[in-house]
């Protein structure tokens, strides 16, 4: 039997993404802190892939906000635009603060995985419901160089 959760989403399918993601990046990172951005291999999480995203840090970044450098059609669906036009996606996605700052910044300082979850109000004025897992990914050094994570969601 399948169960679900308060918002309706069901359970195995919203929690197995984030606990695939959490498999994947421990078997990567091995006795290390974290895996590089290069080892992520699209094809070895092909069936999450369109439910992730990348986000890079470098200096810029730092200086105007973070820079999605990979986002998933289902994840432009979530913020309520076409897989065709991304463009507003990632800038409905900066405005609306998913994952949260504060999440995001909890992974850089900690250095381990974090589960974020909320809703906001997507371009086509729909509540979205999401549950997201972010992991750090760097240098054998312990410099966080990319945040990868999974989100799962749902719009009412």
């Amino acid at each position: 039997m399948k169960q679900e959760s308060k918002d309706g989403m069901n359970v195995d399918l919203h929690h197995r993404c984030h606990d695939e993601l959490l498999k994947y990046w421990n078997k990567l990172r091995g006795d290390r802190p974290f895996p590089h951005e290069s080892e992520i291999e699209p094809d070895d999480i092909a069936d999450m892939w369109d439910y992730c995203f990348l986000i890079s840090l470098d200096d810029v970044v730092r200086r105007i906000g973070y820079r999605y450098s990979y986002m998933g059609n289902e994840l432009v669906k979530a913020f309520g635009d076409d897989v065709n036009n991304p463009d507003m996606a990632l800038r409905l996605l900066s405005s609306t603060k998913v994952p949260s700052l504060e999440k995001i910044n909890e992974v850089l300082d900690k250095k381990h995985s974090v589960i974020d979850e909320g809703n906001f109000i997507n371009a086509h004025h729909m509540d979205v419901r999401y549950r997201t897992c972010i992991v750090p990914l760097g240098y054998e050094d312990g410099q966080v160089s990319h945040l990868f994570g999974v989100m799962r969601w749902k719009a009412y």
